[in-house]
C-alpha cells in the first residue's frame, strides 16, 4: 500500500515536469506557434493541400526553399514539419 503511494507522488511530479520541459521545447524550436497568425498560416496550408490540389494563394504563402524541399521529400511527418518550419519559424 505505501509503495502505491509512493509511485503516486512520483508520477504526480513527473508528469507536469514532463508537459512543461516538451511545450518549452516545441516553443524553443518554434518561436512563432504561439502567434495566432501563424497558426492560422499553418491550418490553413494543411486544408487546403488536404485534398490533393493546392491553390496558387498557399503556395505564394511559402518561400521558394520550402516548397523545394516539401515537394522532394516522401515521408508525410517530414512534410508536417517543413510547413509547420515555414509557418513558425521568424526569420
Amino acid at each position: 500500500m505505501r509503495n502505491k503511494r509512493i509511485y503516486k507522488n512520483i508520477y504526480l511530479k513527473i508528469i507536469p515536469l514532463l508537459i512543461i520541459g516538451f511545450s518549452l521545447g516545441v516553443i524553443s524550436i518554434w518561436p512563432g506557434i504561439v502567434s495566432r497568425n501563424s497558426r492560422k498560416c499553418f491550418f490553413n496550408i494543411l486544408k487546403d493541400g488536404s485534398d490533393g490540389s493546392v491553390k496558387v494563394k498557399t503556395l505564394l504563402t511559402l518561400k521558394p526553399n520550402y516548397l523545394i524541399q516539401i515537394k522532394n521529400t516522401k515521408n508525410n511527418y517530414l512534410k508536417v514539419l517543413l510547413i509547420g518550419d515555414s509557418c513558425f519559424r521568424k526569420f
